[in-house]
C-alpha cells in the first residue's frame, strides 16, 4: 500500500507517518524538503521567499527527490509529504512570479501525475491542530498553504484514481483508527501498474 499524507506545516504529519509506519511495518519515507535545505545551507524558509531563483531550485530538487524516494518502494510506503505538497509550496514561493510560469506547468503537472499514477491512498492533515514554530517553518503562512493543498486534494479525490480520506480527529489515536479503517476499505493495490519516474 503507498500512503502519503499531506497537509499544511505543522499539523503532525511527521509524528503521524513514523507512527503509522511502525504499525503498518511499511517503510517511511521521510520529509525531503528538511534534507535538501540542509543540502543547501538553507536555514529557514524565508529566504526562499526573498529568492525566486533559490526557491526553484529548492523546489524541483524535492520534487524529484519526493518521487525518486517513492520509486524505491513499489509495494508500499508511508511518506511524510506527497509531491502534490510540493505544488503547494511552489504556489506560495513562485506563483506570482512570471519568469517562470512556463516552467510552473511542467511542475506541476509532473508533480500530480506522480500523485495520481502512483498512490493508493492519500491522507489530508487539516489545520485544526499545528505545531508550534521551529525556527524553519513559516510563520503565518499554514492557510495559504492549506488551501493550495486542499485544492490538490480535491483534484485528486474528483479523479477517482486514488482513495482520498480527510482527517476528523484532532488526536493521534483518533487519526490513526481514520486511517485503519479507510485501510481495511482500501483494496489492495494492483500490482505490475506504470510508474511516473
Amino acid at each position: 500500500m503507498r500512503i502519503a499524507i499531506t497537509g499544511t506545516h505543522g499539523t503532525g504529519k511527521t509524528t503521524l507517518a513514523q507512527v503509522l509506519s511502525n504499525r503498518t511495518g511499511l517503510p517511511l519515507i521521510t520529509e525531503q524538503a528538511r534534507l535538501v535545505a540542509a543540502e543547501m545551507g538553507l536555514m529557514e524558509c524565508n529566504q526562499l521567499l526573498r529568492n525566486p531563483r533559490l526557491a526553484k531550485t529548492f523546489q524541483w530538487e524535492i520534487l524529484e527527490r519526493q518521487i525518486a524516494e517513492q520509486m524505491k518502494y513499489p509495494s508500499g510506503f508511508i511518506a511524510d509529504r506527497s509531491a502534490l505538497d510540493s505544488i503547494a509550496y511552489w504556489q506560495l514561493y513562485l506563483g506570482n512570479n512570471q519568469d517562470f510560469k512556463s516552467e510552473a506547468s511542467r511542475y506541476i503537472f509532473k508533480a500530480r501525475l506522480h500523485a495520481w499514477k502512483n498512490l493508493d491512498l492519500l491522507v489530508y492533515v487539516p489545520p485544526v491542530v499545528l505545531a508550534g514554530e521551529d525556527g524553519f517553518r513559516l510563520k503565518d503562512r499554514h492557510i495559504e498553504v492549506d488551501l493550495f493543498i486542499r485544492r490538490e486534494v480535491k483534484l485528486l479525490q474528483e479523479s477517482g484514481r486514488v482513495q482520498v480520506i480527510v482527517l476528523k480527529s484532532e488526536t493521534l489515536d483518533g487519526r490513526l483508527a481514520e486511517i485503519e479503517l479507510a485501510l481495511e476499505k482500501t483494496k489492495p493495490p494492483k500490482r505490475g501498474l506504470a510508474y511516473v519516474k
